[in-house]
């Protein structure tokens, strides 16, 4: 579930499906969330519209994963963890409301939305953090530029940030947005909030042991596999939170939420799995 796998035939991906009902993704948007808003893209979930904030989960292999497209200023979107399907729909919706311009990997282990991206959206320019672009370069196919996000900062605005997560091994990012309903928190593999155990034993079995799931966990099996100093990036992201408290979570797999104790719930939450 951790590791997605490499793409198939591009031209299956522009003349994708038609994308998932977007009511799927969300675990609770509280009263707030019961107001009526904009359909930017088809398929994609509308979280905020100052700026605009759209989520659309993805399927590979046996996991699901989630894609988030941000609004930039001047009608410029980037859009982290890419999905690996895109319809016409999806493709004629984003450019119907501006340009596709960044695609982003929250770290070296999705990669498999690149190329779709990148055929997709041809003004795109690729974005990861250094380790994160050695390791896709390793894995991944028609992965484009993987500039470093450092480069993407001057196009991001006063209300969008991209943070490298210290204490990683692939490279991890984590974004801010701050929007009408507070901050929207894109956590990555860092925090899960899946619904249920994997179906697949191995993984049931591992996801039980570390306590990654199911509901809103601190992703252990992430931390014990993928990240380098477990203490270094539990402050590091302890510190973004306290920054930035959140009160939407997009994590990398698994729904989202809102709550307005998010921020106190996941700074205990990862002071407690140290």
């Amino acid at each position: 579930m951790l590791e997605e796998g490499p793409p198939a035939d591009l031209e299956h991906y522009k003349k994708g499906p038609a994308p998932p009902p977007p009511d799927r993704v969300l675990a609770r948007l509280g009263t707030s969330g019961e107001k009526t808003v904009k359909t930017y893209v088809a398929g994609w979930t509308t979280l905020t519209e100052n700026p605009p904030v759209l989520v659309r989960e993805y399927k590979f292999g046996a996991g699901t994963a989630n894609a988030m497209a941000v609004a930039l200023p001047g009608d410029q979107w980037l859009i982290m963890s890419p999905p690996n399907q895109l319809s016409i729909a999806e493709v004629e919706g984003f450019n119907a409301v501006g340009r596709v311009v960044a695609l982003v990997e929250n770290n070296g282990s999705h990669h498999m939305g690149l190329g779709v991206g990148r055929a997709c959206f041809a003004q795109a320019v690729t974005y990861a953090a250094p380790r994160a672009a050695a390791r896709i370069r390793k894995k991944g196919k028609d992965f484009g530029q993987l500039e470093p996000t450092a480069a993407l900062q001057p196009q991001l605005g006063e209300k969008v940030s991209l943070v490298e997560v210290d204490g990683d091994k692939i490279g991890d990012v984590v974004v801010h947005v701050r929007t009408e309903r507070g901050n929207v928190f894109y956590a990555g593999d860092f925090i899960a909030n899946l619904k249920e155990l994997p179906q697949n034993f191995l993984f049931r079995l591992m996801f039980k042991l570390t306590d990654s799931a199911p509901g809103l966990k601190v992703f252990k099996m992430f931390f014990k596999f993928f990240v380098a100093d477990a203490v270094a990036a539990r402050r590091s992201l302890i510190g973004e939170i306290r920054a930035n408290a959140p009160t939407i979570l997009v994590p990398a797999h698994g729904e989202v939420i809102e709550r307005e104790d998010l921020a106190p719930t996941l700074i205990q939450m990862l002071e407690a799995a140290g």
